[in-house]
């Protein structure tokens, strides 16, 4: 019995041993099957390819499906950070460059494009712009010089008119030390005016004194003016003298309006009207304001030689319309009174109002005149106490015009006074006038040019 229970008990474990081994073997051959079809591209005939069924799908497996789930969606989450950080980092940066077009391979059998040369891309020159002249510098020693525009001017004297000024006292040096006058002048002129150099009065009554004996008629005006003046120069009125006789004798305007005045007050030498009369005849020809209004006074006079009213009405309005003060007035009154030119009572009345405008006390007595009595413009008592104020404020009294205006009341006088102080308050505001030759206006942080000595005689 314990036999047939051992042989029982040895019979079931065969069988069961059995049917293990039966079920491993199906379960191999399930995996190498579902290992194939994994190897199989999808579409292929075969075991789950097209035509054939299709391969079962693989059970869920939540732990590994939610880890692979993480994984891409962290993947993306960097992925989107980095274009992120790229996108910040190209916008605080230098702009993206933008993707450039492949270039085509040059066709088989022809030779690469020779690059062109550095210098084609670069820009090419313009020429610099020219400077606009400045007006002619005036002065009481200085006449207009050659326009630079004109054809053969000398070089110097254009870069002068064009306001180069260190350019022409560069260029004026060599010439200069060689001899020649005009460039000597031009020296003497920089020095006494400070353009483009220091103002120094000695320097400039040297190199005038070094192009006067060398006949230049310029030189030697300016020169004798310093001489007047005792301006880098010891004061001599007969050297003066002699020079301007000397410049005037070739026609320099600015000499032959000096000598004649000197002929005239026979300070230096004898008088001779007659020989001063053409001196600024010939002055006020050649456009000098100062000898025209000389000549129009002197021509007025009826005791002086040669006495011509009509003349004296030409070169008075010549002078006037150039804006000479005092001409203004005097020309007035050649239309008011009729001497020397038609009788115009309007006209003379416009040229007092600008005179008085401009603040000349004769012209703003005048003016007074005239309203007071109705003549160029209507009676008007309180314009007329107006310029009389403003011309006896200037020194100006007129006994006539306040015997005249007695009867103004109170009132119109405190009217008139106002408008008088109105017109004074203006014309405190203007600006002074621009200093002259005498002052120093040298700029201490302007560096100086190269000084050259003067040349020898």
């Amino acid at each position: 019995m314990v036999g047939a229970a051992v042989r029982t008990a040895g019979g079931g474990d065969g069988r069961q041993r059995s049917r293990l081994a039966r079920r491993g073997g199906r379960h191999r051959r399930r995996i190498r099957g579902a290992a194939r079809r994994r190897l199989e591209p999808r579409g292929r005939p075969g075991r789950g390819g097209r035509g054939g069924r299709a391969p079962p799908r693989r059970a869920r497996r939540p732990g590994r499906d939610q880890a692979m789930t993480l994984a891409r969606a962290g993947s993306l989450a960097l992925r989107c950070a980095v274009a992120i950080l790229a996108g910040g980092l190209i916008a605080a940066g230098d702009p993206p460059k933008k993707p450039t077009a492949a270039r085509p391979a040059a066709p088989r059998g022809t030779a690469a494009p020779v690059p062109l040369p550095r210098a084609a891309f670069t820009p090419a020159m313009t020429g610099l712009p020219v400077a606009v002249p400045l007006p002619t510098l005036a002065g009481s020693t200085l006449t207009p010089v050659p326009s630079g525009d004109e054809p053969g001017a000398d070089p110097v004297y254009a870069a002068f008119q064009r306001g180069l000024w260190v350019s022409a006292f560069a260029q004026a040096i060599p010439r200069a030390e060689a001899g020649d006058a005009a460039a000597m002048t031009m020296l003497g002129t920089l020095y006494e005016t400070g353009l483009g150099v220091p103002r120094k009065a000695e320097k400039a009554a040297e190199w005038y004194r070094l192009a006067a004996d060398r006949g230049d008629r310029e030189a030697a005006a300016a020169l004798a003016q310093m001489l007047l003046d005792g301006r880098g120069i010891a004061r001599d009125r007969r050297r003066a003298f002699a020079l301007f006789q000397t410049a005037a004798e070739k026609d320099q305007p600015v000499a032959l309006y000096d000598a004649a005045v000197m002929l005239l007050d026979g300070s230096v030498t004898a008088r001779d009207p007659a020989r001063a009369a053409a001196y600024l005849g010939r002055a006020a020809a050649l456009g000098n304001v100062d000898a025209q209004y000389a000549y129009a006074t002197l021509l007025s006079d009826p005791e002086a030689p040669g006495a011509d009213p009509v003349a004296a009405a030409k070169w008075m309005r010549e002078a006037a319309m150039a804006g000479f003060e005092a001409a203004e007035v005097e020309w007035g009154l050649m239309l008011a009174n009729g001497r020397g030119v038609a009788k115009d009572i309007d006209s003379a009345f416009v040229w007092l109002h600008r005179s008085a405008l401009r603040g000349n006390a004769i012209g703003r007595n005048r003016l007074a005149r005239m309203y007071a009595t109705g003549l160029g413009a209507g009676f008007d008592p309180v314009e007329a106490w107006k310029w009389h104020m403003l011309a006896k404020r200037q020194g100006l009294s007129d006994l006539w015009l306040e015997t005249r205006l007695s009867n103004l009341s109170a009132d119109d006088r405190r009217r008139a006074e106002a408008a008088a102080d109105a017109i004074d308050g203006e014309a405190a505001t203007i600006a002074p006038a621009r200093p002259g030759p005498e002052d120093d206006l040298d700029d201490p942080a302007a560096p100086a040019p190269k000084e050259a000595p003067p040349a020898a005689r």
